[in-house]
This record gives C-alpha cells, sequence and structure tokens, in this order.
C-alpha cells in the first residue's frame, strides 16, 4: 500500500508494529502466567501542606483550620506500615480519618505496605472533579438569597 506522495514506507512500518503488538498480546494471553500486579500506589497530587502527627504537632483539627478551605484540595491520610504493627498504624489512621470529619473534612484513606512506618495527611489538588464541581454549587447555591432566585 502506496500513497502518491511517497510515504508508503511509513504505512508499512506501522502495519508491521501493529502485527507484532497483536502476536504479542496473543502470546501474553496464551501463557497462562499470572496476571501482571496492579500497582501498589494509589497516584496523588503534589501535597501542598504535610502533617504528621507527633511530639509537638497540633490536633489535626487546628492544622486544618489553619489552611486555606479550598474546595478543590483533597485530605489524604497516608499509613504506610511494615507489617508488624500495622493495627496500631492503622487505628492511627482511623483516628485521623474520624478527626477530620469532626472538622467538617472528608479524607481519603489509603494503606499501604512499605518497609518503614509512616502516618502523614497531606492535602493536594487531586479531588475528584466531579465532587469539586458539586461542593461549588452548593456553595454557590447556599450564598443565594431568596431574591437572588426570583
Amino acid at each position: 500500500m502506496t500513497s502518491p506522495e511517497g510515504h508508503g514506507w511509513a504505512i508499512t512500518l506501522a502495519d508491521l508494529a501493529i502485527i507484532l503488538f497483536m502476536l504479542t498480546a496473543a502470546d501474553l494471553a496464551n501463557s497462562g502466567g499470572p496476571a501482571p500486579a496492579a500497582s501498589a500506589s494509589v497516584a496523588t497530587a503534589e501535597p501542598i501542606a504535610v502533617y504528621r502527627p507527633g511530639n509537638g504537632a497540633p490536633p489535626l483539627a487546628a492544622w486544618l483550620a489553619s489552611q486555606p478551605d479550598d474546595p478543590r484540595q483533597q485530605l489524604t491520610i497516608l499509613v504506610r506500615h511494615d507489617g508488624r504493627g500495622d493495627d496500631d498504624a492503622i487505628a492511627q489512621g482511623l483516628a485521623l480519618s474520624a478527626q477530620a470529619g469532626a472538622a467538617g473534612r472528608a479524607a481519603r484513606l489509603i494503606i499501604e505496605h512499605s518497609d518503614r512506618d509512616e502516618v502523614a495527611a497531606t492535602l493536594g489538588y487531586d479531588a475528584d472533579p466531579d465532587a469539586v464541581a458539586r461542593k461549588l454549587l452548593e456553595a454557590e447555591r447556599r450564598s443565594l438569597t431568596p431574591e437572588d432566585l426570583r
């Protein structure tokens, strides 16, 4: 298959690449080996603020109150544990989640196996766009007066 412009080699190369892809996919499907493992980490945005509980740290509610209340932000509580003290680490993450709920902020809780224990809360611009739109719409509705609706 050639085109009048002389780019027939590109089309032939694309056809060969597709054939190679199809053969590789068919071989992987028929190999009977284990399926590829799912990603061990959840994609999150780069945090703009980080909270680490510990000595001298304010309560999570006080830290959240000091942060700007932006509906585009997602509060993420990340619990990493090495498998030895996982019950304690998970309980600490759940406690932080409850504190966030009491402060009026919904939190996403992520629990990961790791080579070291760590508990942290982060704020980042990775909230679900549909949830952000609903929050903004609700905030707009609350700020409207009955005269605005007429």
